[in-house]
């Protein structure tokens, strides 16, 4: 039986193992790479300008030309959420006519989102 196995093991040529080693490493190092299968995935994106909190109680109590104040400064950047969850953060633009957003920078968002 080990006489299979060494003749099996003489046959492969060490550069196809070489080769298969340097393409397992380069797959890790590009995690990227390995997200082609979830290319077609939808995702909902939102923009979170703010939110509150209120009672069923008081929602009820809102009427037309009421103003509920929001957890947010004005000019503060908003939240991206992807199917609901934080994932950065950003500033409205207009982008022909309609409104886009743009990306802040990764230092900005570092220092506003909090854990979800």
């Amino acid at each position: 039986m080990t006489d299979n196995l060494d003749a099996a093991l003489a046959e492969l040529d060490a550069l196809d193992i070489d080769e298969f080693a340097e393409h397992e490493a380069a797959k890790t190092k590009n995690p990227a790479a390995d997200m082609t299968f979830f290319r077609d995935v939808p995702l909902t994106i939102t923009l979170e300008v703010a939110s509150t909190e209120l009672t069923l109680g008081e929602l009820s109590k809102v009427r037309d030309g009421d103003v509920l104040p929001l957890d947010k400064v004005a000019g503060e950047p908003l939240d991206v959420m992807v199917n609901g969850v934080a994932f950065a953060k950003a500033e409205v633009v207009m982008v022909d006519g309609h409104y886009g957003i743009r990306f802040l920078p990764k230092q900005l968002s570092d220092e506003t989102v909090t854990d979800a």
